[in-house]
C-alpha cells in the first residue's frame, strides 16, 4: 500500500487517544492496512519531535520476535525500555502464548503508550479484556472505502471513469495491496492466497477445526448467498451436513476472522432484534469474485454488500429491517440518527417493490433507495432515490 494514502479517519482516532492510559487495539481482516496505519502514526510522532529511541516497534510475524512464551517476550521488550515516556507498537503479538500477561505487566511497570494490532476478533476475546477491563480502546479497521480506492487509483475525471473504477473495485476488491494496474489473474491469486492464510493462520490455530473441507464448503456457500436471509439449520440442510452446530461454530469463526459479517434482523414495529435468520456479507467484494467469479447477474447483491460495508465505515450499527411482512435491506442507527436503505441495481420494473418496502415503515426517519440508475431525486412519499456513486462519494 502506498504510504501516501493516509487513512485519516483512523489516524484521527489514534491521535485522539494518544498518551491516554488505555491500550489501543487495532483489529481488522488481515492485509487491510493495520501495519501501515501504525507506520503512519509513527510518522506523526516523529513529526512531533518524538525521538527514535522512544519508539519501539515489534512485528511478531518475523522469526526474531517469535518468542516461546510471554516471559521471554517481556524480558526482550524490557531491554528496550528505560527512563522516559515510550511509545510501544506491537504488531500481531497474539502468536506469543499468553502475550496479554506481558502487555499488562509492561503497562503497569513502565511509563508507556501501547498500541496493538491483531488480524482477528480473538484478540478482543482474549484474557486481555479481563486483565485490562476498562483500559482498552478498540479501533476496527476495514479495507479501502471506494473513496480511498479512488485516491489510490485516480480515475480520468469523467463519469465513465468513475463507473470503470467502481467496476474494478467490485471485481478486484478493496484490499490496499491491490491496484488497478495488476492483471486480474494476479489479483485472484493474491486474494485466494490471503483467504488461505486467514484460515490457516487466524482461524485454525485458535479452533479445533475437525473438517477443513466443511469450512471451505460453508465459506463458498455463504459467498454464493450474500445478502440472503439464512440460518445454520438451512445451511446444513443445503450442504448435506448433519450438524447445524458445526455450521454455527464455523460461521462464528469466519466472522471473528473478519471474512464474514453477520447482520441480524430487526423488528421495526416491535423494536426488537429477532433471534433467528441473519444475512451475511463479505468484508471485501474481491474475495467473493476470487472464489466465485464476477458475473453480471450478481451485480445487485455485490452493490448491496458494498453499501453495507460503507454504512459500517460511517459508524452505523446495521440490521435488516422487518415490518408488516416486508423487508428493508438496512436499518442504520448511530445514536439518534436512524436511516432506512433499500438497494437495487435498477428501479426499472422493481420500483413498486423497493418503494413499497420502505413505505411500510410508519415513521419519519430518512428513507433512501440506492440504485445504479443515473438519478438522485426525492421520489415517492419523500423517499429519496440516490445514485450509488453519489452515495459512496458523499461526505460524512
Amino acid at each position: 500500500m502506498n504510504k501516501q494514502i493516509l487513512r485519516t479517519k483512523y489516524l484521527d482516532r489514534l491521535k485522539s487517544v494518544r498518551d491516554t492510559d488505555s491500550v489501543k487495539i487495532i483489529t481488522g481482516v488481515r492485509r487491510c492496512g493495520k501495519t501501515t496505519l501504525m507506520e503512519q502514526f509513527i510518522d506523526v510522532l516523529r513529526a512531533d519531535g518524538i525521538r527514535e529511541s522512544d519508539i519501539i516497534y515489534m512485528n511478531f510475524e518475523i522469526v526474531e520476535n517469535q518468542f516461546p512464551s510471554y516471559k521471554e517476550f517481556h524480558t526482550e521488550i524490557s531491554k528496550k525500555l528505560g527512563e522516559g515516556h515510550k511509545y510501544i507498537f506491537l504488531d500481531e503479538p497474539q502468536y506469543v502464548p499468553n502475550w496479554e500477561i506481558a502487555v499488562n505487566s509492561i503497562r503497569v511497570e513502565y511509563d508507556c503508550d501501547i498500541y496493538v494490532t491483531g488480524s482477528n476478533a480473538f484478540l478482543l476475546f482474549s484474557d486481555l479484556s479481563t486483565l485490562l477491563t476498562g483500559r482498552t480502546f478498540d479501533i476496527y479497521m476495514m479495507p479501502f472505502s471506494f473513496k480511498e480506492f479512488l485516491e489510490a487509483n485516480p480515475p480520468d475525471g469523467t463519469y465513465a471513469g468513475l463507473e470503470k473504477r467502481y467496476d474494478q473495485y467490485a471485481r478486484m476488491g478493496s484490499m490496499p495491496m491491490i491496484n488497478t494496474d495488476m492483471e486480474q489473474t494476479i489479483v485472484r491469486e493474491a486474494v485466494l492466497g490471503l483467504i488461505s492464510r486467514i484460515i490457516t493462520r487466524d482461524i485454525a490455530p485458535r479452533a479445533e477445526i475437525r473438517d477443513m473441507d466443511a469450512m471451505y464448503r460453508i465459506l463458498m456457500y455463504m459467498m454464493s448467498n450474500i445478502g440472503k436471509i439464512t440460518n445454520p439449520t438451512s445451511i446444513a440442510r443445503e450442504l448435506g451436513m448433519s450438524h447445524e452446530k458445526l455450521v454455527s461454530s464455523y460461521l462464528k469463526l469466519l466472522e471473528r476472522a473478519y471474512i464474514l459479517c453477520g447482520v441480524p434482523r430487526y423488528d421495526i414495529s416491535g423494536k426488537k432484534l429477532l433471534k433467528t435468520n441473519e444475512k451475511y456479507y463479505v468484508i471485501d467484494p474481491g474475495m467473493r469474485a476470487a472464489l466465485l467469479g464476477y458475473e453480471r447477474k450478481d451485480l445487485g447483491r455485490v452493490l448491496e454488500n458494498i453499501v453495507y460495508l460503507e454504512l459500517i465505515r460511517r459508524g452505523y450499527d446495521v440490521t435488516t429491517g422487518y415490518t408488516n411482512g416486508k423487508e428493508a435491506d438496512f436499518v442504520a442507527v448511530k445514536g439518534s440518527d436512524i436511516r432506512y436503505y433499500q438497494v437495487t441495481l435498477t428501479l426499472m420494473g422493481t420500483s413498486e417493490r423497493e418503494f413499497g418496502n420502505l413505505k411500510s415503515i410508519r415513521d419519519n426517519y430518512p428513507k433512501t433507495v440506492i440504485t445504479a440508475d443515473h438519478i438522485t431525486t426525492d421520489g415517492e412519499d419523500g423517499i429519496k432515490e440516490q445514485n450509488y456513486l453519489d452515495f459512496l462519494l458523499e461526505e460524512w
